[in-house]
């Protein structure tokens, strides 16, 4: 092959120019990243979908104890710093009559069994609930289980329901960092179904 200049013979191989090959080289480049992050993409789905988990648990109430504030709220009538026209929006009744109301909270204790027979333990729990109007609360639940790990959740109750739906915040030793829901409802023996949907 002559190093002067002149056209190239057909059998001679014509070497592309160093633009041309930077530009296949940024775009096989660019192809291998944006696979790479749809693979890495779909093997994230595929993991969380693999670390979701049900857990069903029957819960029955062994104690509570009542802090009733009705001499705080009496005070707060007397010696308020509030004018007249704020006073007036103080409501005329919770509709509950014997309450729970505004400011009262109850602590509840809970023993968890796995089956609906309530003849096999899987823990104890607490909930902790700060009563607004309407017999409407806000409660913090734990649930300690007995297979190691606590279960934490936290969430507004309606106390005129059989059941509720709260969302789950968290969780220690083998649930630590999950997150996810529990369902309560009625169940026999006086007692409450937990569904337990938690993801990781």
């Amino acid at each position: 092959m002559s190093l002067r200049g002149g056209a190239a013979s057909p059998n001679q191989h014509v070497a592309p120019s160093c633009r041309s090959v930077r530009s296949r080289g940024r775009r096989a480049a660019l192809l291998v990243a944006v696979l790479g992050l749809v693979s890495a993409s779909v093997l994230a789905a595929g993991a969380g979908a693999a670390q979701s988990r049900a857990l069903t648990l029957y819960s029955v109430a062994t104690g509570l104890q009542y802090i009733n504030t009705e001499d705080d709220r009496a005070r707060g009538k007397v010696n308020n710093p509030l004018d007249s026209a704020a006073n007036e929006l103080w409501p005329k009744s919770s509709g509950t009559g014997s309450g729970p109301f505004a400011g009262d909270i109850a602590v509840y204790s809970i023993k968890l069994f796995s089956n609906p027979t309530l003849n096999r333990p899987a823990g104890s729990g607490v909930y902790t609930c700060y009563f607004n109007y309407d017999r409407h609360a806000f409660c913090r639940a734990y649930y300690k289980l007995g297979t190691g790990g606590t279960l934490v959740a936290s969430g507004p109750i309606d106390f005129k329901s059989s059941g509720f739906a709260i969302p789950v915040t968290g969780g220690t030793k083998t649930y630590l960092g999950v997150r996810g829901q529990v369902d309560a409802a009625a169940a026999k023996r006086n007692a409450q179904r937990l569904d337990f949907k938690l993801l990781r």
